[in-house]
């Protein structure tokens, strides 16, 4: 375990301080003796992935971090019914590297991963999905570690879908080191698709730049983007942070930001929307250290 660990380098706006401690477990057996040291300490724990859907507070963290990038071990399988493919892959495994391997195999489902960035982890933690697609459904057990540093199995009983939440108990679940997702033989021009389908759907998006891809989630029948787009938040600038002028729902860095300026153009941008259309928008990413309206 690393103390006083760098993470600016491990997320995708490159903004952010330094943890009290950290560690980067290989295996489930590892990542369970991770969880089990942090409760010896009194600090809090944040599980970090690919770093593409949060914000790191500036300064130094008092807090521990367990890096999932190590626990990318991946392999298929036949299930036992026979008549799907299962694929157990850890979550470290990057997305792209997911779907590139059911497209290999001809294996449909997961379709709407594309363009998604980060680790498998991270988007099973958020719920990642597109068009009304996501995990549901696909996934069959997950392995995981509890609060208590203890090593457990989580049925596919254990799940509960909602738009862009995390799908296990919090409470009970620390981290997940791994999990099986099943998926079936599908024509290769039937997945190519859908592929070309979610891709389009990416249009216009800033891809390619620092940033934490969408900020705020979309209000149930309305689209975040458009709200801040109709509010004038494309341009806004607080620092080195700005608004996306191709998609109102990015925040960039724009170079040399804060966290803090990030933050607080994030925090500008709901303000504004809320004065304008009285809508309160829910944040999408998450929150790595501390941070204080204002």
């Amino acid at each position: 375990m690393q103390r006083d660990h760098p993470l600016r380098d491990l997320n995708t706006w490159g903004v952010g301080g330094t943890c009290s401690t950290f560690d980067s477990p290989r295996t489930a057996e590892e990542a369970s003796e991770s969880v089990a040291a942090v409760l010896k300490q009194d600090l809090r724990l944040y599980v970090l992935g690919g770093g593409s859907n949060v914000l790191v507070s500036d300064g130094s963290i008092k807090a521990s971090v367990i890096h999932t990038e190590k626990l990318d071990q991946i392999r298929l399988r036949t299930a036992e019914s026979g008549e799907s493919i299962e694929i157990e892959a850890g979550a470290g495994v990057p997305v792209k590297k997911l779907l590139a391997l059911s497209i290999d195999e001809g294996l449909g489902g997961l379709e709407f991963l594309t363009g998604i960035p980060g680790t498998l982890g991270g988007a099973l933690w958020g719920n990642a999905g597109a068009d009304g697609c996501g995990f549901s459904g696909l996934i069959k057990k997950a392995h995981a570690v509890d609060w208590n540093g203890r090593k457990i199995i989580l049925g596919e009983d254990l799940f509960e879908w909602k738009y862009r939440s995390c799908p296990v108990n919090e409470k009970i679940v620390a981290l997940i080191t791994s999990c099986v997702i099943s998926l079936k033989i599908t024509p290769k021009e039937m997945i190519f698709k859908n592929v070309k389908r979610f891709a389009g759907m990416k249009k216009g998006q800033p891809l390619g730049r620092k940033s934490a891809g969408c900020v705020f989630k979309n209000p149930p029948g309305m689209s975040a983007g458009r709200l801040l787009d109709e509010c004038g938040c494309k341009g806004m600038r607080v620092g080195g942070a700005v608004v996306s002028a191709s998609h109102a729902n990015f925040i960039l860095n724009d170079g040399d930001a804060s966290s803090l300026d990030i933050y607080k153009l994030c925090e500008l941008c709901r303000e504004t929307v809320l004065k304008l259309h009285g809508v309160d928008l829910e944040y999408e990413i998450k929150f790595l250290g501390n941070f204080k309206k204002g």
